[in-house]
């Protein structure tokens, strides 16, 4: 057998204090806890690879880095995946009108979930969520500022429509 590398504690320990910050930020993504954990596993197992590199940068923002990366991945395979004449585990609420919120994060694009849930699931800085996500800090402003608008349209009660006008009162 070989030998446990010296710095195999210190990623023990990074694992343990990031493992359900993490699963939070991969099901707020991918919306289901099984991909959430198998997106967290391959982050895990991807930094244990890398971990000498790792380490000798900003440690939190190379795992969130690899944390994105990996449900971006994910979301992207599980949209290519084949439709089948199976009933769906999840039910629809397009009838009534009713979302919920997991409902209306699923329905945005996989980057616009990753900067919400890390700027406000994570409690992130602007700074931080541009270095996870390897974009400017400009553009997490207005993808944060576009996603929450569009969150909030998804999320707010259908108006009544009615067919008919009221008339003004005619003198």
């Amino acid at each position: 057998m070989g030998r446990t590398p010296a710095w195999e504690s210190e990623y023990v320990d990074y694992v343990m204090a990031r493992q359900r910050s993490f699963l939070r930020t991969a099901y707020a993504m991918l919306g289901s806890w099984p991909a959430a954990e198998d997106a967290v596993q391959s982050t895990f197992t991807a930094l244990y690879a890398h971990w000498p590199r790792a380490r000798s940068v900003n440690t939190e923002a190379y795992g969130r880095r690899v944390l994105v990366n990996t449900c971006i991945s994910a979301s992207r395979k599980r949209a290519r995946e084949v439709v089948t004449d199976q009933v769906p585990d999840r039910v629809s609420h397009e009838d009534t009108g009713a979302i919920e919120l997991m409902d209306a994060l699923a329905r945005l694009p996989v980057r616009d979930r990753a900067v919400l849930s890390l700027r406000f699931l994570e409690d992130l800085s602007v700074r931080d969520v541009a270095a996870a996500c390897d974009i400017p800090e400009g553009t997490v402003k207005s993808q944060t500022s576009r996603a929450l608008a569009r969150l909030g349209e998804l999320l707010s009660p259908p108006l009544p429509s009615s067919g008919t006008h009221e008339r003004r009162n005619q003198r």
